[in-house]
């Protein structure tokens, strides 16, 4: 199984697009304009506090404050963050970016993430990453850091540590701290509301949170940008720097590789699969649902098997369009109903196998009575549909839209209305061609009709201009 990282580098945004086998499994895309603030650190101000939620709002010099959760975290010897009051001053880190016109949302604990390690100066404990599943290679690391770390300080072993030698933990911990020493000396001589520490550059983070081992080749479409990736990697991660390579293709990258495309369908609520199947993916404020349909796929086999067989792959695609678009929260899937409970565990076994790998931590919560299978991901950054999408002025966010005919009607209604008050005269209907169309043939009776009982003209005259549920009515 062969994985490529390649990341497109504008002077409007950065996409990074991971693929493995050709298929797309994950994409990040950040625009310049509005880009994340995720891991930055500030010392901000108190401006309110709400004891009843357990939180306060505090300012960090953005337009809107961040929200500060005050659940009494752990931090050195055991002890918990103090209160806050309000006017105080803080250093917090936002953890997670604005989100639906929601501000930052911001922690006290710490963290600044390396290319192995994870440091968290305020804590008092090593935990290794649940990705790394191997048992000895949990211990082995585990016994390296015990002779690394002081008791006053935390590290979180990222998955990118697996095989990483003593000399390599080291020089990744001495950098951390040297990080945070900076941080302090800033702390102590700004004032509130300041960034005391931003995290790296956007192309410099991609590869160091996703350029792992196992990664074949990273391809960035910009001669500058790679030639500054190529230096990264030799002073922070030495075998990677031969794997990046400018692109130099006759298209553009994203076009030569078929991700533009991937992306595409990425935005689209409904995903064909290969047996014919689909999945339909539809999301609401409260929750996403990925709908399981059969489609033309009939197994071959009786009802079970084919419902057995198209879950299986559903289950494998649901996984890989939830991290690929990043969809977070509450996620139900309706898989087509089986009998069997073995099958049942097969299928949530292959989801929980691929959503595994997934960066974000996520759970397969089992199946209701119902029949659905709940899934939550964590809330990290907007989804894939936020960015490149926005709501639809004309239906609204509904996806559809009102009918020829209800319009028609309603717009009868209003003609009424307005011809029985009008003074004489003609009343003038501005709307769409298909509805102007529609009170002409299909309604044409009725606005006869409605002519004859008040004693007007009405004139239909089509727009392009008008939507289908746009129209005025005037008295002329």
């Amino acid at each position: 199984m062969s994985q490529e990282l390649f990341i497109n580098v504008t002077a409007a945004e950065i996409r990074a697009a991971l693929m493995e086998d050709t298929v797309l499994i994950d994409l990040i895309v950040e625009r310049r304009a509005s880009a994340s603030l995720v891991g930055n650190i500030y010392l901000g101000r108190v401006e309110r506090v709400m004891s009843g939620m357990e939180a306060a709002f505090v300012d960090i010099g953005l337009s809107r404050s961040g929200f500060l959760g005050l659940d009494g975290g752990r931090r050195r010897n055991g002890e918990t963050d103090d209160p806050v009051h309000e006017g105080q001053a803080v250093v917090v880190q936002i953890t997670k970016d604005a989100i639906a016109g929601k501000g930052v949302q911001l922690s006290r604990r710490l963290t600044l993430p390396g290319r192995y390690l994870v440091y968290a100066p305020l804590q008092d404990r090593v935990m290794v990453s649940r990705q790394i599943v191997d048992e000895g290679e949990r211990h082995r690391l585990t016994e390296l850091m015990a002779a690394l770390t002081d008791d006053s300080e935390g590290f979180i072993v990222r998955t990118a540590a697996v095989g990483a030698s003593a000399k390599e933990l080291e020089a990744d911990r001495d950098q951390l701290r040297d990080t945070w020493v900076g941080i302090e000396d800033a702390q102590a001589t700004m004032k509130a509301p300041s960034c005391l520490h931003a995290d790296i550059d956007p192309v410099l983070r991609v590869l160091r949170d996703y350029a792992l081992d196992d990664i074949d080749s990273v391809r960035v479409d910009d001669d500058g940008a790679a030639e500054s990736a190529r230096k990264f990697c030799e002073k922070v991660m030495p075998g990677m720097a031969e794997r990046v390579k400018p692109h130099s293709g006759p298209q553009q990258m994203f076009e030569q590789y078929g991700i533009e495309e991937e992306i595409e369908r990425a935005c689209s609520r409904r995903v064909d699969m290969i047996s014919g199947g689909s999945l339909v993916i539809e999301t609401t404020e409260a929750l996403t649902s990925i709908d399981v349909n059969s489609g033309r796929f009939d197994g071959g086999a009786d009802l079970e098997q084919m419902a057995y067989r198209t879950n299986c792959e559903a289950a494998e695609e649901a996984a890989r369009q939830i991290r690929l678009r990043n969809i977070s929260g509450l996620i139900v899937v309706d898989f087509i109903q089986m009998e069997d409970e073995e099958n049942w565990d097969d299928v949530l076994g292959l989801m929980e196998s691929v959503t595994g790998k997934d960066r974000n931590p996520t759970r397969i919560l089992g199946v209701t009575e119902a029949g659905l299978v709940e899934v939550t991901r964590r809330r990290r950054r907007e989804p894939l549909l936020h960015t490149m999408t926005e709501i639809c002025a004309a239906c609204g966010g509904l996806g559809r839209i009102k009918s020829v005919d209800a319009v028609s009607i309603e717009i009868l209604r209003a003609l009424h209305r307005e011809s029985s008050v009008a003074p004489p005269g003609e009343i003038v209907l501005y709307a769409a061609e298909d509805v102007v169309d529609s009170l002409e043939n299909g309604f044409g009776v009725l606005v006869d009709g409605i002519e004859d009982d008040n004693g007007r003209t009405i004139i239909l005259r089509a727009d392009d201009e008008y939507g289908r549920e746009n129209y005025d009515i005037v008295v002329e």
